[in-house]
């Protein structure tokens, strides 16, 4: 009997809800569920199932695809402003797309469905701006295997991007024959909540406005305090649209993030969050690029670009030019993004959350942890050069 997914050890603390073993399996035996918190874990119907190990197989918790090629690390941002403000940091992945899309390449990454994340795959001819900024919760992956493999055996390339764990699983679910045809960048990932959750800040949004919530968006540029982690949503109430910005302050869901009380139990053990790298090129934002005299703006954000393999390098000289861009010691990507290299420390209160809005729902747990405090409220509001006075007084 070949090796099954539910038999590796501790599995439910392990699973990363990648569902590629619900593509995988060849007579249909897997389905996904929804465990504590909303997260999607899989089940095996013993009757169904074959043990032909293909579950096993491309489980990104076993099988860890990683490169160990030469990597570089560099700071920059598009030079098309309007670019640069569409993506949540220095508007690189749009270029990547833009790029691979010329070579004939479909790209695929997460955009909203109405409220509900999933990825999606695009055609060489389609608009990408559905798949740009960054989404804070968990993308659904379920059947996007499947298409990707059906697209490369009928001759197409494709881009993906995605959390590491989700590359890994497409790595392992694409036979070695055809990942020539495919350029993956992965994201340096703090953790995902769930859809679940997400779905129930959004009705108490709409509670809140008396309307329909919409559009939705994390990591807006334009908001008035100047902050990296803007937002914005629509509000339909009789027909007349309006919209609300805000900062994370003022978003029970954005600060819980922020907090990284509400991510998956696998996030705060990570097994991705390391220098050996499971894409082509890895995609952040340069946090601190400020202390390291960077020769260019670093209002409108700065991306962190690694790459991991040739076809990385290759794939970033290509849109060089079209960027501001300044190379960087491998260290000082360390130094600047905590999870590049290390998982989310769990806060204490996690469980408990998790536990609570099973139990009790949404408004109970974000009126009990995700309240911001009041020093740090009032901090935003100050002018943004008095809050930089702040910030070099405290060094």
């Amino acid at each position: 009997m070949k090796k099954r997914i539910d038999k590796i050890e501790h599995i439910l603390n392990k699973c990363t809800g990648c569902m590629a073993c619900v593509d995988a399996c060849p007579t249909s035996c897997i389905n996904s569920i929804e465990n504590n918190g909303g997260f999607k874990y899989t089940v095996i119907d013993e009757a169904a199932c074959v043990n032909c190990g293909k579950c096993y197989s491309v489980c990104p918790i076993e099988t860890q695809p990683k490169y160990n090629e030469e990597q570089k690390l560099y700071a920059a941002y598009s030079i098309d402003k309007s670019g640069r403000k569409r993506g949540s940091s220095g508007g690189i992945f749009e270029l990547l797309a833009k790029h691979f899309a010329g070579q004939g390449f479909y790209t695929c990454g997460a955009a909203f469905d109405g409220n509900t994340l999933k990825h999606r795959i695009v055609s060489p001819t389609e608009n990408v701006e559905p798949l740009l900024k960054s989404k804070y919760l968990q993308s659904d992956t379920e059947g996007i295997y499947k298409k990707i493999a059906e697209l490369l055996k009928n001759g197409e390339k494709v881009f993906f991007c995605g959390t590491p764990c989700q590359v890994a699983a497409l790595v392992n679910s694409i036979p070695e024959k055809l990942r020539g045809q495919l350029f993956t960048a992965d994201i340096i990932c703090h953790g995902v909540p769930s859809q679940k959750m997400f779905d129930s800040y959004i009705a108490e949004l709409g509670k809140k406005h008396k309307g329909e919530i919409s559009d939705f968006s994390f990591r807006i540029k334009d908001n008035r305090f100047k902050h990296a982690h803007g937002y914005s949503f629509k509000v339909t109430q009789n027909g007349k649209e309006s919209t609300v910005n805000g900062i994370y302050t003022d978003s029970t869901y954005y600060n819980a993030f922020k907090k990284y009380l509400i991510f998956r139990e696998s996030c705060y053990n990570c097994q991705y969050a390391t220098l050996e790298r499971v894409s082509d090129i890895t995609l952040a934002d340069f946090w601190g690029i400020e202390k390291y005299n960077f020769d260019g703006n670093v209002d409108q954000g700065v991306s962190m670009i690694i790459t991991n393999t040739q076809k990385g390098m290759e794939a970033f000289l290509s849109i060089k030019e079209q960027t501001v861009c300044q190379e960087f010691p491998l260290q000082y990507g360390i130094d600047s993004n905590y999870c590049l290299t290390n998982s989310t420390k769990k806060p204490k209160a996690r469980d408990s959350v998790i536990e609570e809005f099973d139990a009790y729902g949404y408004t109970h747990i974000a009126d009990k942890y995700f309240d911001t405090g009041f020093v740090e409220k009032v901090y935003w509001l100050v002018p943004p050069s008095l809050r930089t006075l702040i910030r070099k007084l405290r060094g």
